[in-house]
Formats: structure tokens, C-alpha cells, sequence
């Protein structure tokens, strides 16, 4: 039996939710009649740390997948190795 794997969204759609993350925080930030409470700034530290990790995390998949494009290995196992 042969299992088909499932097609993975486009790239761009993750662009696009990272945008309107930050479009969304935007807004908070343009309306100057808004004042924060405690939960909200919160919530900012909360964004701002989930984008940051996401940063790293993407970071090193792309370094991945400039490897794999270029054919080389994705991790240089003598790297630890010496």
C-alpha cells in the first residue's frame, strides 16, 4: 500500500501571518487613545518573544535549505568531530 503525502502549504501563507501579526500590533501601536493593561503588555512581550524564537528557528532552516539547494550536507558532521 502506498501512502501519499500531504501537500505542504505555500511558503507565502506564513509570510502573510507574520505580516498581519505584525500589522495587527501596529494598530495597538497608532491608536493613541489606547492605554495597555497589564495582560496586554503581557501579550506584547508574549508576540515578541514567539517572533524572536521564530527568527532563530527559520533562521537555521533556511541555512538548511541553502545547503541542501547547493547539494551539501545540511549539518558538517566533522565540524564536530574535531
Amino acid at each position: 500500500m502506498f501512502f501519499r503525502r500531504k501537500p505542504k502549504p505555500p511558503l507565502i501563507h506564513a509570510s502573510q501571518l507574520v505580516r498581519d501579526a505584525v500589522v495587527l500590533a501596529h494598530a495597538y501601536w497608532r491608536d493613541r487613545d489606547y492605554r495597555p493593561s497589564e495582560t496586554d503588555l503581557a501579550l506584547f512581550r508574549q508576540l515578541e518573544q514567539a517572533l524572536f524564537v521564530s527568527y532563530a528557528t527559520i533562521r537555521r532552516i533556511t541555512i538548511r535549505m541553502e545547503r541542501r539547494f547547493h547539494g551539501e550536507p545540511e549539518v558538517d558532521e566533522g565540524k564536530w568531530l574535531r
